[in-house]
């Protein structure tokens, strides 16, 4: 008879250590897909929701539980190319009612039911030191779903859109600093050209600079 690579007990115990799927596979030096097939079979049966996810939703879980957030938790979780697509994963997870309740019952699986959470993070709460306290309320936000949902705008603009909107606006401030010398150069001549005194025309240039200030360029 073929002997099983893998030992039940063993993977419960890394399970309960907080070890993912990935980690317990390499650790008997077997596939993912193997230790997933397995943990859904030898996992306590209170625990409908969770094992029912697939191997990287119920990873997302446990990280989660180990106190990882959201972006984290997806990083370790699923190959993500970046850290905001990351965070758009850990949203739409947590967003998902599966989500929620196989996290309630891998919390009460190890003893923290949400009752007991309550408990202990109220006696945070109240504690002395502020910077306790105020980081406890803060979970406790969190805890209530006070806090709104993350909200992820993909505006769609690539690198090269801005490199060529800001050769653009580098453009146009080129342009009007080179009607700004000009009108400049059109004041000092005209006022020269009438004989007027060197300090009138600096007042004159100092009124321009005035006005040009005030409307965003300069006068022809």
């Amino acid at each position: 008879m073929h002997k099983r690579k893998t030992d039940d007990n063993k993977i419960l115990q890394l399970l309960n250590e907080g070890k993912t799927q990935k980690e317990i596979a390499e650790y008997f030096n077997v596939s993912p897909v193997a230790i997933h097939k397995r943990v859904k079979r030898i996992c306590p049966p209170d625990l409908p929701n969770f094992n029912e996810l697939t191997e990287k939703e119920q990873t997302f879980c446990v990280e989660i539980a180990k106190g990882k957030t959201q972006t984290q938790a997806a990083m370790n979780s699923f190959e993500v190319s970046s850290m905001e697509s990351a965070k758009v994963i850990g949203s739409q997870l947590m967003s998902r009612d599966k989500i929620k309740l196989s996290l309630e019952e891998l919390m009460e699986h190890h003893g923290l039911t949400k009752s007991f959470r309550v408990q202990k993070l109220k006696t945070h709460v109240e504690n002395r030191d502020p910077n306790v306290s105020l980081k406890a309320l803060d979970q406790s936000w969190k805890l209530d779903g006070s806090y709104a949902p993350e909200k992820h705008l993909n505006v769609g603009i690539s690198i090269q859109d801005i490199l060529e909107e800001r050769k653009q606006v580098s453009k146009q401030i080129k342009e009007l600093q080179e009607d700004r010398k000009k009108a400049l150069n059109k004041i000092v001549t005209d006022n020269r050209n009438k004989g007027i005194d060197e300090n009138v025309i600096i007042d004159k240039l100092l009124e321009y600079y005035d006005e040009s200030n005030e409307d965003g360029n300069g006068k022809d």
